[in-house]
């Protein structure tokens, strides 16, 4: 089912415009980074930029964001300006790929989304634990 602004569009022979998403990732962590080069390498519907979390190009672009918690849980940030953090964040950057569309719908809904959570979390627990003894996390406060 499409919805009217949808059907309306089509029949005029406008198209739906492409959300763009920026995601802000941490350039530190090396599960981050191995993350970001798999999505960077998959086809997607919808344009996506990364951004090192917390660089300067990211504090020029959203000066309006916390800059400090970026670097902490992953972010992604729609061309509209709308914030996804945490496990909404992660659920939209499924969305952005073809494969993982229908899947990101589904654990789109109220208790899947809690699923989610709980996953980004033991993701987030998981690096932190990695940067605290490979040199030192400024979130963690961990050092080596």
């Amino acid at each position: 089912m499409i919805s009217v602004e949808l059907a309306g569009a089509l029949v005029i022979g406008a198209g739906r415009a492409r959300v763009g998403l920026t995601v802000l990732y941490d350039e530190r962590c090396p599960l981050c980074r191995r993350l970001r080069a798999w999505l960077g390498s998959q086809p997607t519907l919808e344009p996506l930029t990364f951004l090192p979390a917390g660089s300067a190009d990211a504090r020029a672009r959203f000066p309006g964001l916390d800059h400090e918690r970026t670097t902490r849980v992953l972010t992604v940030v729609t061309a509209d300006g709308a914030v996804f953090e945490e496990e909404r964040a992660w659920v939209l950057c499924a969305w952005a790929l073809p494969r993982w569309r229908p899947v990101s719908e589904q654990l789109g809904t109220r208790w899947r989304l809690r699923l989610v959570r709980v996953a980004a979390r033991v993701v987030d627990g998981y690096r932190h634990r990695r940067l605290a003894h490979a040199g030192g996390c400024g979130a963690c406060g961990g050092a080596a």
